[in-house]
């Protein structure tokens, strides 16, 4: 897994949308984060070359090895297969995560559980199965929500 964040700037609500280019040959997932703290966790949306998305929490167990909480899982006709370019977003507003692909909202998810008020925002990219994973990204856009 890689995670990579923006060290600049921590945000309270944010968006953060991507455009992607998953040239994974097998199972991988492109993701984006926000509210990102290295003492308290952050919450993390992927979607995978198979046509799935999820959302997790995570929280660093030791440098470099962490661990994640299933939130939620789902599968979208949305999600392009690997090879495909693609957008998507994710909205961190209050205690809600709007989940979108091609900016549309699949799915709004509540995580005032996780009491996340800010925090940094990053992309992350990951393989199930092999690697490397070659993903590229066009661009990464962080605004207003």
């Amino acid at each position: 897994m890689g995670l990579y964040g923006y060290e600049a700037q921590e945000y309270g609500d944010i968006r953060i949308d991507a455009r992607f280019t998953n040239q994974a040959g097998s199972p991988a997932s492109i993701g984006l984060i926000c509210r990102y703290s290295e003492s308290d966790g952050w919450l993390e949306y992927n979607v995978s070359s198979d046509g799935t998305y999820s959302v997790l929490y995570g929280q660093w167990l030791a440098s470099g090895i962490a661990d994640y909480l299933p939130v939620l899982s789902g599968s979208s006709n949305a999600i392009l297969p690997s090879g495909s370019s693609q957008e998507i977003g994710l909205v961190c507003s209050g205690t809600t995560l709007s989940l979108l692909i091609d900016q549309v909202v699949i799915r709004n998810v509540d995580v005032s559980r996780f009491a996340l008020a800010g925090g940094r925002v990053g992309v992350t990219v990951s393989s199930f199965e092999n690697t490397p994973v070659t993903a590229a990204f066009d661009w990464v856009k962080v605004s207003e929500p």
